[in-house]
């Protein structure tokens, strides 16, 4: 189950990590907590078996702190390192506990490195890449990465790349019933929370599931799901003159994004999350 997505926004500036909150415990479903801040300083988002993230995020953060490796860009290795150990201990060791088409855990790791924040994809044998845009993991992940192939630009906002992210997650969670609406959401820039990193959901009482910022962005988003039928329909059945200021409406809307304070990044901006394969 779960739906993760990793993104970055404003060219790169910023990045965001989303996550739904359900969970299985026993037979039941169950919100649990899927973003993890290690020590202000790196945040882990986990799809698979719970019961393997809670072991990993503990046993990075010893290993972080015997290894005496603190920056940032170091916890990737770390991560990939106790990755493999329970791997190795609970797929590749027998008695097996788990069958090859069992997926023990996928994660996406952030942190900022000199000012800049980076995303990574962390796979089950310990193997992580690092993403250069978008990426969803976890169940819902082939309809997320459709929708966001759809609506993404390196250029986004925040705000925008969080009203994006959290639409991702509705409409999955309305044809996947492993995947709720209930989104978790860290940001990643410098200048935000401590150390570059805030978890919206972190509070001084705990771990609050329901957003009122959250709650704002679905109200928004249902009022445009209604708009869009209705135009789908005009679209469909309305006389030649509607659909022609239909198409009118639509261009001024492109000119207005090709103003300057809204310009499109440029190739530069669009490449610069680092060399490799983006993972897809």
């Amino acid at each position: 189950m779960t739906c993760i997505i990793g993104m970055y926004y404003n060219s790169g500036k910023g990045a965001l990590g989303i996550a739904d909150s359900r969970t299985m415990m026993g037979g039941d479903f169950v919100r649990g907590k899927k973003i993890f801040d290690l020590d202000n300083e790196v945040v882990f988002a986990a799809s698979g078996l719970s019961g393997i993230a809670e072991k990993l995020v503990p046993n990075v953060s010893d290993a972080r702190n015997r290894l005496r490796q603190f920056l940032p860009s170091e916890i990737v290795n770390i991560f990939e390192d106790e990755m493999a150990e329970l791997y190795n201990r609970y797929k590749m060791t027998k008695p097996y506990r788990f069958s090859d088409s069992e997926n023990l855990l996928t994660g996406i790791i952030g942190f900022l490195n000199e000012g800049s924040p980076e995303l990574h994809c962390l796979f089950e044998n310990g193997y992580a890449e690092s993403l250069h845009d978008y990426h969803a993991i976890g169940h819902g992940a082939r309809h997320a990465n459709n929708i966001l192939r759809t609506l993404y630009t390196p250029s986004l906002s925040k705000d925008r790349a969080t009203e994006i992210g959290v639409h991702a997650l509705v409409e999955v969670s309305k044809i996947d019933a492993m995947v709720d609406s209930c989104p978790q959401i860290a940001v990643l820039e410098e200048g935000t929370g401590t150390n570059g990193l805030m978890v919206l959901n972190q509070t001084q009482d705990g771990f609050q599931f329901d957003l009122p910022v959250v709650k704002g962005i679905k109200d928004k988003l249902e009022g445009i799901e209604e708009k869009r039928a209705q135009a789908f329909h005009v679209l469909l059945g309305g006389t030649p003159e509607v659909r022609s200021k239909f198409d009118e409406a639509l261009k001024e809307h492109e000119l207005t994004k090709q103003q300057p304070q809204n310009a499109g990044p440029s190739q530069q901006g669009a490449g610069a999350r680092g060399k490799g394969t983006a993972a897809s």
